[in-house]
């Protein structure tokens, strides 16, 4: 077996592959005598057709199969061992039709995308904005307003007010207001906060148990989805639906908040951590502010991305990823539908290139231990949302080590973190100008 490789220019190259009957034919006589073995023929005996008949029935194919094997180990192999550093995968070139019963000597052309040359230059002369989200009275006030809620408690009034929760029965009506034997009737629970109309919310307000609303589900309710699971049918039903319904009310629950005192601070932060309200939105305040810290990061690694995808410029081997790109479809695609989507496709390959360039000329990889203490962290947060203690490190171990058995969890968690080096990477390179901003105002930037 010979194989040699042409430049054609910069980015692409052919590599050609000369097979003579010696490198495949031990390859195939293996393959034909383990056939031998298992093939079951009439008038022969299991393990005693002749070879000839084997080879008659399953010579082409096998050689075909084996030479198709040994193009594909030959080719990564060659590949690895000149360090090529390819784009996407070698793409068959057109040959002259293949003798494959008469030809024992063969000759294989392959098309390689190669990756580019480049520098990525960064410096701390380069700024870049980074948003430190402030957490203002109206955001505080609505997550202690949460907190009180969450250690709260349910109270069952008498009358129905504004945010209750109200408990009661559907019964589909027909054009006169009278119940229709045989309708659609569910038991289920309104949220006044879903109500659409003022009118129909004014209706249930003063309501006691007992009381009989009339109402239309497609003009009293803002989400179909809701309202077809409230009547319990499915949601095409509910699109050709035309009928009121009564709603009769069995019960009404109102959720009673907890007072914002030190029973109510012991119980979110430990007993003597918060001693007063000022410290408690305080406490809130330096929480919400360090969730942020998530999205501020978000933002200041894309404004970093597209920095550098602008500042570093190199070609691509466009007309060879476009039928790489046709090759690998799962779908019949053309070319021109290959197009419509090529420079999407081109920018993110250019970061990738761009990111594994700088991954590798600055060591960030994730190992397994750090992959580990990144799940035990996000084990430990989601725990803190809920308001569950962390459990101990022997079972926080446990936990991660299974997370980290299901292979797609696997991928996001070793995702995260090698986010998270990257993030860092780019805090050391660029000079970074931080500002304060509101929550309110950086959503507004953060969508722009």
């Amino acid at each position: 077996m010979n194989i040699s490789k042409e430049n054609i220019d910069s980015l692409n190259a052919v590599l050609k592959v000369e097979l003579s009957a010696a490198d495949y034919q031990e390859r195939v006589a293996k393959v034909l005598a383990d056939y031998r073995k298992t093939t079951d023929m009439p008038g022969f005996r299991k393990g005693k057709v002749p070879m000839g008949v084997v080879k008659k029935r399953y010579g082409i194919p096998v050689k075909v199969e084996e030479i198709n094997k040994l193009l594909s180990d030959s080719i990564t192999k060659y590949i690895r061992d000149e360090k090529l550093d390819v784009l996407g995968n070698p793409l068959p070139k057109d040959a002259a039709i293949i003798d494959w019963e008469k030809q024992e000597d063969f000759i294989f052309e392959y098309e390689l995308g190669l990756a580019p040359s480049f520098e990525v230059k960064l410096s701390k002369r380069n700024k870049l904005d980074y948003y430190n989200v402030k957490a203002d009275d109206t955001m505080i006030d609505r997550y202690a307003e949460d907190i009180a809620k969450r250690y709260g408690k349910m109270s069952s009034p008498e009358k129905v007010e504004e945010k209750d929760l109200v408990y009661g029965t559907f019964q589909e009506l027909d054009a006169d207001g009278n119940a229709i034997e045989g309708g659609l009737t569910n038991q289920a629970s309104v949220s006044l906060d879903f109500v659409k109309t003022k009118k129909l919310k004014n209706e249930f307000i003063g309501s006691t148990k007992g009381a009989v609303i009339v109402l239309d589900p497609k003009k009293g309710f803002d989400n179909d989805t809701d309202a077809a699971a409230m009547l319990n049918i499915d949601k095409a039903v509910y699109a050709d639906l035309t009928s009121n319904f009564s709603f009769t009310i069995d019960n009404i629950s109102r959720m009673q908040p907890a007072e914002l005192n030190s029973e109510l601070f012991d119980k979110v932060y430990g007993e003597g951590v918060v001693k007063n309200e000022k410290e408690f939105r305080a406490k809130i305040a330096a929480e919400a502010e360090g969730m942020f810290v998530g999205e501020s990061d978000r933002k200041f690694q894309n404004d970093a991305v597209e920095f550098i995808l602008e500042k570093t410029t190199f070609d691509l081997p466009e007309e060879f990823l476009k039928r790489w790109m046709q090759s690998v479809s799962d779908k019949p695609v053309t070319i021109s539908d290959i197009e419509a989507d090529f420079e999407g496709y081109k920018k993110s390959l250019k970061w990738q290139i761009i990111e594994n360039k700088i991954a590798k000329e600055n060591n960030l990889s994730v190992t397994r231990e750090e992959a580990i203490v990144e799940t035990k962290k996000l084990i430990a947060a989601q725990m803190a949302q809920y308001g569950q203690v962390s459990p101990e490190e022997e079972m926080l171990e446990q936990y991660a080590q299974q997370i980290l058995a299901n292979k797609d969890e696997e991928k996001n968690i070793y995702d995260r973190a090698f986010a998270s080096k990257m993030t860092a990477f780019f805090k050391e390179s660029f000079k970074m100008n931080e500002k304060e901003i509101s929550y309110e105002d950086f959503t507004k930037l953060a969508q722009a």
